[in-house]
């Protein structure tokens, strides 16, 4: 019998707070160019949707740095975890994912 193993990665905090934070950046952004779009086709008024659609697409900026700094740092993580093994160094506690 053979034993099949599962591929997945698990889901650490960090990932898990990168991942969150591309979906705030996603809503930022889609809402941004909605209230936009509202304000050009005359829904509402274009100075409010002009303060509205900068707010959301301020909180979209920021979950875009919060997303790639996270995502970044487990990459980073996994990278350097990788060559530790391959030159044979003894893992540390902070290197491991």
């Amino acid at each position: 019998m053979t034993v099949v193993q599962n591929s997945r990665t698990p889901l650490t905090r960090t990932r898990l707070i990168g991942f969150a934070a591309m979906t705030v950046c996603a809503i930022g952004y889609i809402g941004g160019g909605l209230v936009l779009l509202a304000g050009k086709t005359d829904q509402i008024d274009m100075t409010h949707a002009a303060v509205a659609g900068a707010g959301l697409l301020l909180i979209g900026e920021i979950g875009l740095w919060v997303g790639a700094a996270c995502l970044g740092l487990t990459l980073f993580k996994k990278r350097k975890a990788m060559l530790n093994r391959l030159l044979g160094r003894r893992p540390t506690a902070a290197s491991e994912v």
